[in-house]
């Protein structure tokens, strides 16, 4: 059984006007321009026998608001490709410099662009992905862990304030794991290279009115023009993580953090060994210590692709945001917990989950902002598996999933999040039940 793959890379940057204001406190309410093109990834994966293909699509979005609009738009990849609905993963980068993807917005500043720039995309994708499955070559997919110092914890305690503010705190280590998918034909041409790593994509803020991917632009150039291939950036686990230096209105800042995680990702890419190679123990040679040495063998490709969609019953609760004197973002506030609200049941949700096994990796794919614990808990659990955790996939925003203490302290996830408190402690439990079934 012999693996292939393929991936290519479309330009989704939509027009100057634009609703864009993803920030409260933004004076803007339009695009007036362009940092860097917003870009979506796809890559596609199979088997010479089976037939069976996991199609990945990672998108320069930042998040779902209404659970139609996800749905118009997955659906209409689903039906453009003819895949099964658990053998896509729809996942967004996340970024907060991004146009409004929410139809909802159409009589707002450059809202009657919406609608026609999401059909315009979802249209491209589609295009492009049915092509890209035609054009699969066999294909190895290698996995590595690294290491990246984007990230940091973004729950400070303020005493002057006494409540938490979103922030660098360097009082909690942060998850900096990197995980990287090097995928590469079987003649040595670079096909793609997988990034999962968490951290809130919020470089820029409120006072940038310019389409930027953020912090993943300039990580994408950096990687595609040093390794080759088309960059695939998932968006991890990041709840509780961001960079340090963050909410600029200087798109330098934004370049300054792309380069760190690109960086971090062509270190862990040189430390691999080669495509579809391992080591196997060869001899013991006699010098002043006994010296084991290894060689590099070709390793037996694990062609398995298995693709489900599991769901996890849920509470929910009312998220009723905290008031503030300003009544402008007070009202944004009420709106934006009103939409997520909207996604989930009034009671308990169907939490949807989609986990593929592609080779010797395991993908976990959600519509919500888990915080790192999850990542943390089942890589520790399962520290021999290439686990990675997609934020943010396959449904619209179910807000965020965090962990009991977040709740206990009146952090900003807990109350802006419909879940109810113990639902993090729930969802890891029920990764490590599926992943311990393997």
């Amino acid at each position: 059984m012999t693996l292939l793959a393929g991936a290519v890379s479309i330009d989704i940057t939509p027009p100057i006007g634009i609703h864009l204001h993803n920030w409260a406190y933004s004076p803007h309410s339009t695009a007036t321009g362009i940092h860097q093109p917003l870009k979506a990834q796809i890559l596609a994966v199979g088997n010479d026998e089976t037939g069976v293909i996991q199609l990945l699509v990672s998108v320069d979005f930042g998040w779902w608001m209404s659970a139609a609009d996800e749905w118009t738009f997955r659906s209409a990849i689903l039906q453009a490709t003819e895949l099964p609905e658990a053998q896509l993963i729809l996942a967004l980068t996340h970024t907060h410099s991004g146009p409004s993807i929410s139809r909802e917005d159409r009589d707002r500043p450059g809202g009657h662009l919406i609608e026609p720039y999401l059909d315009s995309v979802q249209e491209k994708i589609g295009i492009a992905a049915k092509e890209i499955m035609t054009k699969m070559v066999p294909s190895f997919i290698d996995w590595g862990y690294g290491l990246c110092s984007l990230a940091m914890n973004r729950d400070m305690y303020r005493s002057t304030e006494k409540r938490y503010v979103l922030a660098a705190n360097d009082d909690v280590v942060a998850d900096s794991t990197l995980l990287i998918g090097r995928i590469t034909s079987q003649d040595d041409r670079p096909i793609a290279v997988i990034a999962n790593y968490a951290a809130h994509p919020t470089s820029l803020g409120g006072l940038n009115s310019k389409i930027s991917p953020d912090f993943i632009g300039s990580a994408r150039e950096l990687v595609e023009k040093e390794n080759g291939g088309v960059f695939v950036y998932l968006q991890g686990a990041s709840g509780d993580l961001s960079p340090c230096q963050q909410y600029a209105e200087n798109t330098d800042i934004a370049e300054k953090n792309g380069l760190i995680l690109g960086h971090a990702v062509l270190s862990t890419l040189h430390g691999m060994l080669d495509p579809g190679k391992t080591l196997t123990y060869d001899v013991t040679v006699e010098s002043g210590a006994p010296l084991g040495t290894f060689i590099s063998q070709l390793k037996p490709q694990v062609s398995v692709q298995v693709s489900e969609i599991r769901k996890l019953s849920l509470r929910t609760q009312k998220n009723e945001p905290p008031p503030t004197t300003n009544p402008v973002i007070m009202a944004d506030r009420i709106l934006r917990a009103s939409r997520i609200i909207g996604n989930v049941g009034s009671d308990s949700t169907e939490f949807p989950v989609t986990f593929w096994k592609m080779g010797e990796a395991i993908f976990v794919a959600y519509p919500g902002e888990a915080y790192s614990l999850l990542q943390e808990s089942l890589r520790e659990a399962f520290p021999k598996r290439a686990i990675l955790f997609i934020n943010l996939a396959n449904g619209a925003h179910c807000g965020y999933v965090a962990p009991q203490i977040a709740y206990d302290t009146s952090r900003y996830p807990a109350w802006q999040s419909p879940l109810h408190a113990g639902s993090l402690e729930q969802l890891i439990e029920f990764c490590k039940g599926y992943i311990s079934q393997d």
